[in-house]
């Protein structure tokens, strides 16, 4: 039997048994699992193996890559942004970044960009592995990139641009580089351990290894096809690649650290008595935005940067928004239950829908959880 590690309550025990089956058959090699309930902690679980060899258990501090569920932390962000009212969302970027404007963006806004119909899902050449860890050169192409479609017209999920062109916008707003700001202004103040740049010796030899999947993402269409492909392969957990900011694609955390961000939101933007996010910001973040055929994720429903219930793309709850990462890490969040949970594996797993089978097993038995629990309004 697996040796899974931390707390459950009775009532999320489906989830513990599942954790625990998938750890045994090998599904999952090693990872945590956390949920919050009206912003207190249900179920915090870890277990497994964080080393290739099978030598070294995940521990309760272990970090993990997570993906492109680190675009959840970049939402807060640029949420925040909107709360403090630094931003307008239907402006042009340009207005706030005039360099962004460059070869036919000038018209491009904040909403485009989260809802992924921005025109620009991708830089519009190949990106070196180790460009992705200069910030400063990172932005020159940003700016120098053209639009693929006009915007509005269409929509293309944007796997790594998204994090630059959103964390440069926070970076020009807020006067601090983009991983500064979420430190000081989201993970510190919330508990969280959860990281973009993991610059620390000792924090670095906290990171889990990956177990990579034979398959390749199921990218949709032709322009899908060109946005997935842009970056090149490199190995991940490296000193470089951990301590370089990539909002969209290399956050580090666990599930708890996850979870705990997660629960700000779920609770309506306040949590222990400090408010990070107005609820009606989160209200309208969490609201359908676009429905539409993406270019690679296929008929999905969007709010402010989050997926929300659809055919094509179904959440636990009809009022669950949510995003996922590569592999299967994901962050889910319901303010009708009070509910988020968190996700962290380190065995990478892809299906032929963007929802694979492991994680829909979990978001299915966090489905039937969420029906037995009670809103946290009558809480």
């Amino acid at each position: 039997m697996a040796d899974v590690q931390g707390y459950c309550d009775d009532r999320f025990r489906p989830l513990r048994d599942l954790f625990e089956s998938n750890l045994d058959s090998g599904v999952d090699e090693g990872g945590s699992l956390a949920a919050t309930l009206n912003g207190e902690f249900v179920v915090d679980l870890w277990g497994g193996a964080r080393d290739r060899k099978r030598t070294r258990p995940w521990e309760r501090d272990t970090l993990g890559f997570v993906f492109s569920t680190g675009k959840v932390m970049v939402n807060i962000t640029i949420l925040m942004m909107v709360d403090r009212d630094l931003l307008d969302l239907d402006a042009p970027i340009a207005t706030y970044w005039p360099e962004f404007g460059r070869n036919g963006k000038h018209g491009v806004t904040t909403r485009q960009v989260l809802t992924h119909q921005s025109g620009v899902p991708g830089f519009g050449c190949s990106v070196g592995f180790t460009e992705l860890h200069d910030w400063d050169h990172m932005v020159g192409v940003v700016e120098d990139a053209a639009l693929w479609f006009e915007p509005g017209t269409a929509s293309c999920y944007a796997p790594i641009i998204y994090g630059f062109i959103l964390g440069e916008l926070v970076h020009r707003l807020s006067g601090q580089p983009f991983d500064r700001f979420f430190a000081s202004e989201i993970a510190g103040p919330l508990g969280a351990d959860f990281h973009f740049g993991v610059r620390a010796a000792a924090d670095q030899a906290r990171v889990s290894q990956v177990w990579f999947p034979d398959a390749a993402f199921p990218s949709g269409t032709e322009l899908g096809v060109r946005a997935m492909s842009e970056t090149e392969p490199g190995e991940w957990v490296v000193p470089d690649r951990m301590a370089a900011v990539i909002p969209a694609a290399n956050g580090n955390g666990n599930a708890r650290s996850m979870a705990r961000i997660g629960a700000m939101l779920a609770m309506g933007g306040e949590l222990d008595g400090r408010r990070y996010l107005r609820r009606e910001i989160v209200e309208e973040a969490s609201r359908e935005q676009s429905y539409a055929q993406d270019a690679v994720l296929g008929w999905c429903r969007l709010g402010l940067g989050f997926g929300l219930d659809s055919p094509g793309l179904a959440a636990p709850t009809p009022t669950t928004f949510h995003w996922g990462g590569y592999g299967g890490s994901c962050l889910t969040m319901d303010m009708a239950t009070g509910l988020s949970f968190g996700f962290v594996p380190n065995r990478l797993r892809l299906g032929d829908e963007v929802i694979e089978e492991r994680l829909g097993q979990l978001w299915s038995t966090v489905g039937e959880i969420s029906r037995g629990l009670r809103p946290s309004a009558d809480a």
